[in-house]
């Protein structure tokens, strides 16, 4: 094995530390004129659109979603807002029809837009937002714990 002198180590050591420079020129020069898009939630500008829902609804969703309607259930959401989108699919197309529905951004979400006053005045702070019989629901929610809140018992079958 090899002993190597101070000359040596110096050698090598500044071979590496200038091609270690010459990396990081490069790079940095190749990355300064990119931009991040939408860094920040003051540039985001989404415009409002309503997601369709695809899924067709059984009797039983039907009929759940006419008793909240009866009873004066409300579902708060945001067009944007995934969960929101999940919970329509779980009623369905006809169900939804007949659920009260508030869109809190109507006029879509960017800097300056405020929630819809329904929303504000509900004080809601997270989406899907129901609101059954004085309760609050947040987040989505089963199919059950929705039926439970609004009392509803689904229609027996005759067998």
């Amino acid at each position: 094995m090899q002993k190597f002198g101070f000359q040596e180590i110096k050698q090598v050591a500044g071979l590496q530390l200038a091609a270690a420079v010459a990396v990081f020129l490069t790079l940095s020069s190749s990355y300064a004129g990119i931009t991040p898009a939408a860094t920040r939630s003051d540039e985001i500008d989404l415009p409002p659109v309503e997601p369709q829902i695809t899924t067709s609804s059984s009797p039983m969703t039907i009929s759940l979603a006419k008793h909240l309607q009866s009873i004066g259930a409300k579902m708060y959401g945001a067009f944007w807002c995934s969960h929101c989108y999940e919970q329509k699919q779980m009623f369905g197309r006809e169900a939804m029809k007949y659920i009260d529905y508030v869109e809190c951004y109507p006029d879509g979400y960017r800097r300056g837009i405020k929630m819809a006053e329904a929303c504000e005045s509900a004080k809601v702070d997270g989406f899907p937002t129901w609101i059954i019989k004085g309760e609050v629901l947040s987040g989505e929610q089963e199919y059950s714990e929705i039926a439970r809140a609004s009392g509803f018992e689904s229609p027996k079958t005759n067998k």
